[in-house]
């Protein structure tokens, strides 16, 4: 499982970010702050969970070092 602390700072970002994850469409990708899941591969979802202070966390069911993703989504790394 591959998860990571991400942070979308504005519109464009979330747009950026969700261009990414649409790329891996067969592939559970989901946005989480707290007890409050979201799916990643949606621009609402990714707006509603990054509107506040907290950085979510980007879960994907891939292996933990998958690099084509990881160099993918590295601008949003926290």
């Amino acid at each position: 499982m591959f998860t990571r602390t991400i942070n979308i700072s504005s519109l464009d970002a979330a747009k950026a970010f969700v261009n990414i994850t649409s790329k891996y469409d067969d592939i559970l990708m989901r946005l989480k702050i707290d007890d409050y899941e979201v799916n990643a591969h949606s621009i609402v979802g990714v707006l509603s969970v990054t509107d506040g202070a907290k950085n979510p966390l980007f879960i994907a069911d891939l292996p933990d070092d998958d690099e084509v993703l990881l160099n993918e989504i590295k601008p949003f790394l926290v």
